[in-house]
C-alpha cells in the first residue's frame, strides 16, 4: 500500500524593503553553560508544518529554556569586529542538516581564559549569541554534540593582537535557531527577542531550577 504524506508546505515569500538595512555582525556578549545544566529546552516547529505555523517559526524556538538549580547563563565579552556566526548545509537527500559555526574573540589571555580553554575544549556547551538587531540565536541542541574548540596568540610585535579565540562547532536541524525566550544571567533576566531587561514578574516559571 502506498505511504500517505500529509505534509504540509510552509513556504511564503522571502521579502526585503529597499533602504531597509541590514546590521551585520553580532554583539559584544556571548553567553553559555553545558549542556548538562539545561533541565528543558524550548521546541522547533516541524519542518513539516505543524497547523497555525508560519515559515519564520521553523527557524524559532517557543517556550524557554528550564535550567538546574542555581545555575545561570555566562557571559564572554568579545571583541564584535572579530567574531560571528555562520551555517552552511551538509549531507547529501534526504539526510541533510546544518553546520553552525562561531568565532569569537575574547581580548586577552589572562588565567580566567586559559581556566576556561582547558574546560571548553573537552565539553558539550550551548550558546547564545545575539545578532545586531537584538536577537539571539543559538549554537547547540540536544541531538548533537559541540565542539568547542579554545586557542589563544600572545602576539608578537606591538601592533599585534593578543587574545583568545574560540570555535563552536554543531551539527542541527535549523540553521541557528532563533530564540525569543528568556535568558537567566547573573546580572539580570534577558529577552532573547530584543536583549532588553526581563521583569521578574515576567520571567517566572522559565527560569533555574523551575520546571
Amino acid at each position: 500500500m502506498p505511504t500517505s504524506c500529509t505534509n504540509q508546505s510552509l513556504y511564503e515569500g522571502l521579502d526585503w524593503c529597499q533602504g531597509e538595512p541590514v546590521l551585520p555582525g553580532i554583539r559584544g556578549a556571548v553567553y553559555y553553560l553545558p549542556k548538562k545544566d539545561i533541565v528543558t529546552w524550548p521546541t522547533l516547529p516541524k519542518a513539516t508544518g505543524d497547523p497555525g505555523q508560519h515559515m519564520a517559526n521553523l527557524a524559532t524556538y517557543n517556550g524557554n529554556f528550564t535550567l538546574a538549580a542555581d545555575v545561570v547563563w555566562r557571559k564572554i565579552d568579545v571583541v564584535d569586529k572579530q567574531s560571528n556566526i555562520s551555517s552552511e548545509a551538509q549531507g547529501d537527500q534526504p539526510c541533510i542538516t546544518s553546520l553552525n559555526k562561531g568565532t569569537f574573540l575574547y581580548p586577552g589571555t589572562k588565567e580566567q581564559a586559559t581556566g576556561f580553554a582547558r574546560q571548553a575544549n573537552s565539553d558539550d556547551l550551548v550558546f547564545i549569541i545575539f545578532e545586531k538587531d537584538g536577537k539571539a540565536r543559538v549554537l547547540g541542541n540536544e541531538m548533537f554534540q559541540t565542539t568547542t574548540k579554545v586557542s589563544q596568540q600572545s602576539g608578537s610585535q606591538p601592533t599585534d593582537s593578543a587574545g583568545t579565540t574560540i570555535e563552536v562547532e554543531v551539527t542541527d536541524v535549523c540553521p541557528a535557531p532563533f530564540y525569543p525566550g528568556n535568558i537567566e544571567t547573573a546580572d539580570g533576566t534577558i529577552s532573547g527577542a530584543d536583549g532588553s531587561p526581563v521583569s521578574s514578574g515576567s520571567a517566572s516559571g522559565s527560569g533555574s531550577g523551575s520546571n
